[in-house]
């Protein structure tokens, strides 16, 4: 008896879970519908872009620390990101 109402209960479960299953599917295949027909991007080589800085810009920037700065800024941009994530914080 006890078999037969696990088998039942085994069989309402998959049922219940199909819909989300189907509906997770379908919006996982018109995900990759959708980035598949988007136009692949050319990638520009960060050495080429450095090489155009003049020797002052390349000085200033020693100076002011732009890669410490540059770092600090966009971690702290991401945590704020994601501190707003948070219902409660946020």
């Amino acid at each position: 008896m006890t078999e037969l109402l696990q088998s039942v209960l085994d069989f309402w479960i998959d049922i219940i879970l199909f819909v989300p299953r189907i509906i997770f599917w379908a919006a996982l295949s018109l995900l990759e519908t959708g980035l598949g027909m988007l136009p692949a991007l050319d990638i520009i080589d960060p050495q080429s872009l450095a090489s155009g800085f003049t020797g002052d810009m390349l000085y200033f920037l020693t100076i002011m620390e732009f890669d410490y700065g540059l770092g600090a800024i966009s971690s702290a941009l991401v945590a704020r990101f994601l501190l707003r994530r948070i219902p409660f914080i946020g």
